[in-house]
């Protein structure tokens, strides 16, 4: 099992699994234009991909964001959450 951290001042994620996807949820806790850049680039990476349904994008008020990630793309997901410094440790369990 992949465990991640992040920095708990800076946002908060959650994590639930519903069937063959993984909904991740996240709240920036200030508005940080570093932090939305990072967001937006995640974004962009998969939706400039080839395939279409890996990882669907929803951006509500007040700097919460929503995604929705097949399962079989949950490792890449997180790496890019790592690779854009949203979160900041990884390990297997």
């Amino acid at each position: 099992m992949l465990h991640y951290e992040y920095n708990p001042e800076l946002l908060t994620i959650e994590e639930d699994a519903s069937g063959q996807d993984i909904e991740f949820r996240m709240k920036l806790h200030s508005p940080d234009a570093e932090l939305e850049k990072a967001v937006k680039r995640i974004r962009d990476h998969f939706n400039d991909n080839d395939v279409l349904t890996d990882v669907l994008f929803y951006a509500h008020g007040h700097e919460e964001y929503q995604w929705i990630v097949r399962e079989d793309y949950y490792i890449d997901f997180v790496l890019s959450l790592f690779k854009h410094r949203l979160v900041t440790r990884m390990s297997w369990n």
